[in-house]
């Protein structure tokens, strides 16, 4: 009897075990103080502590990207977003502390329009948006 090869390539795909997904069931944020930790709780009720994101995204394969994914739109779905949200995250905000004619600032600043003035009288500070 003889054994013949055979020619084709065969793919499997194989999950080690100790490779296998988290499968993730919940997330909270905690904050203590200044700084805020990501707890996320696994299958078998045990959680793992993230202070930075990238951490946490390195640690997760594809499936529990998206199981995190999914929980976070089945919380957060049904909210609406803010709206201008370029202008509350990214837009040219100024802060003056003694506003001056002659500064440069207040300069460039001619022909923009003001959106939004606030005065945080605590700190005696003018916070404008643009």
């Amino acid at each position: 009897m003889e054994t013949i090869p055979y020619e084709e390539e065969v793919a499997t795909n194989v999950i080690p075990l100790a490779v296998k997904s988290l499968r993730i069931v919940d997330w909270k944020i905690h904050t203590e103080g200044k700084k805020s930790y990501n707890q996320i709780v696994i299958v078998d009720g045990k959680s793992h502590m993230y202070m930075i994101s990238s951490q946490m995204l390195k640690s997760f394969d594809m499936e529990d990207l998206e199981d995190l994914y999914k929980l976070v739109k089945a919380r957060y779905g049904s909210i609406r977003p803010v709206e201008n949200m370029d202008y509350l995250l990214w837009s040219d905000m100024k802060i003056m502390f003694e506003p001056h004619v002659e500064d440069e600032v207040w300069k460039l600043q001619k022909g923009y329009k003001v959106l939004e003035w606030k005065l945080y009288n605590s700190y005696g500070v003018h916070s404008l948006m643009l």
